[in-house]
């Protein structure tokens, strides 16, 4: 069946994880941290913790709650909203998750809980990421983008059980169990977008904890169904639409998961990023925002049909903003870069005008390169009937060295920036640091 064997190349591949899979695997542990103090003060970070709140006091930390503590899966629960409260999070685009918003609040969450070393805490995080990304390979189809199911959502809990189930040390059987209990807690849809709702924020959190919750009914004796996935009542035809027989998952130290996971370099929705740099590219030769009569946006379908990105005229939430290609690229023309504050009050009428001067058009050259590829060309027609264009760069992702700048400058203002600095070397070194000492820093 096929989670039994997920679990046996997962744990395959927890003895085959490489130094280099660990500093990953770091990188994405701190890029994560970076979102949660970025939005330690959004409004529905605030509503998360209330939740874990009303589930009483308890061992694991909330991070950047100021010494918060309550049980594992509310825990784990809020400090998953955390670090998707800005958009800001990291994406694997092959399976369409924000891995980093599951598997690290999961992995550190129980890796503080038993006492884990940091390597073993970052090997969970590799294992956490391929799980998600081998669920997605089987049922993530044209019907499931359809249908609307979000791909965080519905494929988040296998990759929370496959980090927590690493450090509990569970044997194969108790594993396959928890895989089993955790397709139950699959689920996610997109209407948040058109509606403009913030659902959107606690969708993938919902997705760690039924995880971390299937994780502890199966070590209490519960079972799941093997079968879960490719069942006849299993997930991918349920998802997925289709009864089509589902292939063995292809799991190989060679090519994981997060090494193809990719950094944001703008806070907002994965499939606007190449738009919103060929639009920074576009700002840097000086064009006049107000000169431009009209703007065309070449992108991929996935990236054209994504729920909320092409929309033009419907800014009256901060979600309905940082899911558009069009306010992305009219802010990005404006700012020189996306600036946060686009999000936040009333929206800037020219910014509103120019994007309602924008349209997204399916390039069929970028189509065939997705989804290894996701580029995007921004074309502007000028008043003086000039046209100006630009191409997005193959990568638009943060390197390490970005990612160790976001973090500083999200955390900081929160925990200084000596302790920043600490922290950031830390999760950039080679893993020699315990789960709990780490946590402990956090605040």
């Amino acid at each position: 069946m096929y989670l039994d064997e997920l679990a046996d190349q997962l744990s395959a591949l927890a003895s085959a994880v490489t130094d280099e899979h660990l500093e990953r695997a770091g990188l994405c542990v701190l890029d994560a941290l970076a979102c949660v103090y970025g939005g330690r003060k959004m409004p529905w970070v605030s509503q998360a913790r209330a939740v874990a709140d009303a589930g009483g006091a308890g061992e694991s930390a909330v991070w950047a709650s100021g010494g918060a503590r309550h049980g594992l899966a509310d825990a784990v629960f809020a400090n998953s909203v955390g670090c998707h409260s800005l958009l800001y999070e990291d994406t694997h685009p092959e399976s369409r998750v924000h891995p980093g918003t599951v598997a690290v609040p999961a992995a550190l969450g129980v890796g503080e809980l038993v006492g884990a070393s940091g390597a073993d805490v970052l090997r969970a995080v590799v294992l956490g990421y391929e799980a998600m990304a081998q669920v997605a390979r089987t049922a993530l189809t044209e019907d499931f983008v359809a249908r609307g199911w979000r791909a965080s959502g519905v494929f988040g809990p296998f990759g929370a059980v496959a980090a927590a189930a690493y450090l509990f040390e569970l044997d194969r059987a108790t594993a396959v169990h928890a895989l089993g209990i955790a397709a139950g807690s699959a689920a996610g849809v997109c209407e948040w977008a058109p509606a403009g709702t913030t659902e959107v924020f606690f969708q993938p959190a919902s997705a760690a904890r039924g995880g971390i919750v299937a994780v502890l009914l199966a070590r209490a004796g519960a079972t799941g169904a093997g079968s879960a996935v490719e069942g006849l009542f299993g997930l991918r035809r349920a998802f997925g639409g289709t009864a089509d027989s589902v292939g063995e998952p292809d799991v190989t130290a060679e090519r994981p998961a997060i090494d193809r996971a990719f950094f944001k370099a703008h806070p907002s929705c994965a499939f606007t990023q190449h738009a919103i740099d060929a639009a920074v590219r576009l700002h840097a030769r000086g064009i006049d925002p107000g000169a431009v009569t009209a703007a065309t946006i070449h992108t991929s379908a996935a990236a054209a049909t994504y729920p909320g990105c092409d929309n033009a005229d419907s800014f009256a939430t901060p979600i309905a903003r940082q899911m558009s290609l069009q306010f992305g690229v009219a802010a990005a023309l404006t700012d020189g870069r996306l600036v946060p504050s686009r999000y936040e009050g009333a929206v800037d009428a020219p910014i509103a005008a120019l994007a309602a001067r924008t349209r997204v058009v399916i390039d069929p050259e970028y189509d065939r390169a997705y989804p290894g590829r996701l580029d995007a060309r921004v074309e502007l027609a000028l008043a003086g009937g000039e046209t100006a264009v630009a191409a997005s760069a193959e990568h638009v992702d943060l390197p390490p060295a970005g990612v160790f700048h976001k973090f500083r400058t999200l955390a900081a203002p929160a925990l200084g920036e000596q302790a920043a600095g600490e922290i950031a070397r830390v999760l950039c070194g080679p893993g020699d640091w315990a789960a709990r000492d780490l946590v402990a820093r956090l605040g």
